[in-house]
Formats: structure tokens, sequence, C-alpha cells
């Protein structure tokens, strides 16, 4: 036999499938994680959009009453009530104000539905998104489910 130089094309194809294998992987990795990323994201925006919420219920509790129920992308909240040194608003139209203005923040969540129950001082908050990952689900519900999550708040406001 004489001596050879090179690869064979066997062990070239080998090769070539382990390399097609490990790249597969890191592929799986690197969109597993950019979902993780995602769904990180939307939930930061739920927790600043209810922590805004809190905030203004804290500042003016005729909020608590506009809220209570439930609250989706299809729901129709009332416009800006027009407020000025002329014409000054009472609390009622205060808090329509303040959510008009909360509910314009909710764009970094994929179909929110928000679920509020005030009792007293308390105020007992249920939220959940799409995942953007999931297929939309038709209705939608406060709890998280297959394809969405979610989180309860509970909070005091005096």
């Amino acid at each position: 036999m004489r001596l050879q130089y090179g690869f064979s094309l066997v062990e070239v194809l080998v090769t070539l499938l382990v390399l097609k294998v490990g790249l597969l992987g890191v592929l799986a990795a690197q969109t597993l994680a950019l979902r993780q990323v995602n769904d990180a994201t939307q939930r930061t925006h739920a927790v600043a959009f209810s922590h805004a919420l809190l905030s203004h219920v804290q500042a003016n509790s005729a909020l608590a009453e506009l809220v209570s129920g439930q609250i989706t992308s299809a729901t129709e909240i009332a416009p800006v009530p027009p407020c000025g040194p002329e014409h000054l608003c009472s609390a009622q139209q205060l808090a329509q104000g303040q959510l008009n203005q909360w509910w314009q923040t909710k764009s970094g969540l994929s179909k929110p539905v928000l679920c509020t129950e005030a009792e007293g001082a308390a105020l007992l908050l249920e939220i959940s998104w799409q995942q953007r990952s999931a297929a939309d689900p038709g209705f939608a519900e406060c709890s998280p489910g297959v394809g969405r999550s979610g989180f309860t708040l509970q909070s005091r406001w005096r």
C-alpha cells in the first residue's frame, strides 16, 4: 500500500455531519434564549404597567371604581374630560383622565387582560398577556394559562 495524503471523502462527510449537528444545537439554544428574553421583557412591562395603576389609585381612590372588573384591549376607555383653569375637574373626571393616560402605556404587552377588585382600601389586581411565541388562544382570561403569562398583586392604598 502506498502512503496516503489528505483526507478521505468519508472523513470529510463525518466531520460535516458533526459540525451540522453542533450548529443546529447552537441555533436551538439561540432561539430558546430569544424567547426567554422576550417573555422577560413582557413581564417587566406588565410589572411597570401594574405599578403605574397602583400608584394612580393611591393618588386618587376614585380610580379604583373605574378599573373594577375586567379590562381588555377591546374595552372602550372614555376620552379625557376637558379640565383647565376655567373648568375644574371632579375626582371622578380626574380618575377618568388618569385611566385614559395609564391605558395608553400598555404598548409593551401583547393582548393584555386586567381584572381588578376593590374591597375597602385594598385592590386585588390580576393581569395576563399573550406570550409572543404562542398562538392566539381566542378569548383571554385574567389568569395565566396555555399561551398566556400573568401574575396577581394585592395592594392597600390607605
